[in-house]
């Protein structure tokens, strides 16, 4: 059993629940208190208490984390100044490693001629391959997030626009397969829950309810836009 795909120790309970009990119960109070109370022939699996729950949850968070010199430790951990964009990608690091949320970013820059170049990120896979160092264009988060490094529009990204070429380019990510529609500048599709997400700030397509968009100041970054998508659960 994952501790992991349980946000919440009532989710944990409620996976005790057959489909049996649903039929004849009709309540999930009443299911998850039967449950509890040790009444029901599912409990023989063992039911954790809430403390015990948490305490292997937490333990689980814990292989997920590398440990340094200091400990355990995110990347956001290292963050050492106010940039709003820097705090709003540490704080969206946890929930991106429970794979509860999944992020792109767009983020617009001048690459090392001077040309304007910007890319779609798929935050989560840039955060763990950077973890891992399980691929060859990697970001050095540590370093981006102690602002001795800058975060950069890449090719291997979700897309990748040269603003003086008028050229773009597309890759799928673990996460998102680029979906291509006349009608829209950019479709995004989540691999787990297949929620096709838009990122044109202009449309007003069903697409667009799926991602929460957001957009933060930066003196490094300028502009960066945050699309938020919450996974959802495939039963």
């Amino acid at each position: 059993m994952n501790f992991l795909d349980f946000n919440t120790y009532d989710d944990y309970v409620d996976s005790f629940i057959t489909l049996k009990d649903v039929r004849y119960l009709r309540n999930i109070q009443v299911e998850r208190n039967l449950i509890l109370n040790g009444c029901g022939k599912n409990c023989l699996g063992g039911l954790l208490t809430r403390a015990q729950f948490e305490e292997r949850r937490d333990q689980a968070m814990l292989l997920l984390k590398p440990r340094g010199l200091f400990g355990v430790y995110n990347f956001g951990d290292f963050l050492n100044n106010h940039d709003k964009v820097l705090q709003q990608l540490a704080l969206r690091e946890k929930q991106l490693i429970e794979r509860q949320l999944s992020t792109v970013i767009y983020l617009q820059m001048r690459c090392h001629k001077g040309l304007e170049v910007s890319s779609f990120i798929d935050l989560e896979q840039s955060l763990r391959e950077s973890r891992f160092k399980t691929a060859v264009n990697i970001t050095d988060w540590r370093a981006v997030f102690e602002n001795t490094k800058k975060l950069m529009p890449g090719k291997h990204h979700l897309s990748y626009y040269a603003w003086n070429r008028n050229r773009v380019q597309y890759n799928d990510s673990d996460n998102f397969r680029v979906v291509n529609e006349g009608a829209h500048s950019l479709l995004l599709k989540h691999t787990g829950d297949h929620k096709i997400i838009c990122v044109n700030a202009t449309c007003k397509c069903p697409y667009s309810r799926n991602a929460k968009r957001a957009m933060y100041p930066s003196p490094v970054y300028g502009y960066v836009i945050f699309f938020d998508h919450i996974i959802r659960r495939i039963n």
